[in-house]
């Protein structure tokens, strides 16, 4: 009896051990499989971009903002009061010289033409008479300057003649027209309105080309010519253009500010009163030049990296000057920096001295 008890106990000790044994051996097997999983897994290279360092021209940019302002700009009066017969404009409408913008009823310069011409065809008869009782046969004759002087006075023939000239001017600005091509702003005066003559009908605008006026520090003036090249970039959004400086007031006012202007051709879209940006560039012989994301900051200061068959090496430069989108540079003292050089200008803000890199 005890036999077969401790004979039936070993086979359960048997028993425990070879299950403990299989899981031992399953799981050294799956921690192998994942290991060999993990150790299979490439090592992602450094990939980047590169440029050939060249010496060239660094283009110096002092940048400022002004406002567009058109280069002619009008606002029209009815010259006669009276009542608006017709509007042929609209806000926005582009128009051309001489274009009839609106009219005033002109029923009363009409009678008012016709009764002059009437006082000056009888004025003229008069001014004859005069003549003919001085013993002179015609009009066509020698007639002395002050002989004729005094029969136009005799017969009102100039104050005919200036009444005329009047209804003729009254008549002809019954109609406003357009004194330049351009585009129709501001109108708010509608037909069978009387015309308000303490504000102009509209503003006629010619946008075809703008000035700006934009200021300087101080500490810029020296930098800038009339004849100058400029670049404009609305602020909206619009194509940049390129437009010239054209004057340069010499005074330099309380704020430390010179003020300028410049004038720019439109290339479409661009309009009065816009919000622009003013870039001036002038160019600096002879440097080193990299694109701004080629510098990046270790331990406070600038660096860029050298790329050297497939190798990054950490170079310390110093900024002489910057430009919107890039750097003029020059080797840090211990540095090496020279033309010819490749430097990585891309994913270069976690590289190491020394580091592996491929190139995209």
């Amino acid at each position: 009896m005890k036999f077969s008890k401790y004979f039936t106990n070993g086979k359960q000790h048997l028993l425990l051990i070879l299950i403990f044994i299989g899981l031992f051996s399953c799981k050294n097997k799956n921690q192998d499989e994942s290991n060999e999983g993990i150790y299979a897994l490439p090592a992602e290279p450094n990939r980047v971009e590169v440029v050939v360092l060249e010496q060239g021209d660094f283009y110096r940019e002092i940048v400022s903002n002004g406002k567009l302002a058109a280069i002619e700009k009008a606002g029209l009066y009815f010259q006669n009061s009276g009542t608006i017969d017709a509007v042929n404009v609209r806000n926005g409408q582009t128009v051309q010289t001489g274009a009839e913008l609106a009219r005033l009823q002109n029923d009363e310069f009409l009678f008012n033409m016709k009764k002059a011409e009437v006082a000056l065809e009888k004025a003229t008869i008069d001014r004859f008479d005069a003549l003919l009782s001085m013993g002179y046969k015609s009009l066509e004759a020698e007639i002395p300057p002050e002989h004729l002087n005094i029969a136009n006075i005799r017969s009102g023939y100039n104050q005919a003649k200036i009444q005329h000239e009047e209804a003729v001017y009254q008549l002809e600005n019954a109609i406003l027209k357009a004194p330049f091509a351009g585009k129709v702003e501001g109108a708010t005066q509608k037909a069978w309105e009387k015309a308000d003559l303490s504000k102009p009908f509209c503003t006629l605008i010619n946008d075809r080309r703008f000035t700006i006026s934009f200021p300087l520090l101080e500490t810029e003036v020296h930098e800038v010519t009339a004849g100058q090249k400029i670049t404009v970039t609305p602020i909206a959004g619009l194509s940049p253009a390129t437009g010239v400086v054209t004057e340069m007031n010499p005074r330099i006012d309380e704020n430390g500010l010179a003020w300028v202007k410049a004038e720019v051709a439109n290339p479409g879209g661009y309009m009065e009163g816009m919000n622009v940006k003013v870039s001036i560039k002038k160019a600096v012989p002879k440097q080193l030049v990299v694109p701004k994301q080629a510098v990046v900051l270790r331990q406070n200061r600038e660096v860029l990296f050298r790329y050297t068959h497939g190798t990054a090496y950490w170079t310390y430069v110093e900024v002489l000057d910057e430009n919107e989108s890039q750097y003029a540079v020059v080797a840090s003292e211990g540095a090496t920096l020279e033309q010819g050089d490749t430097v990585i200008i891309s994913n270069n803000l976690n590289l190491a001295h020394e580091s592996e890199v491929e190139i995209e």
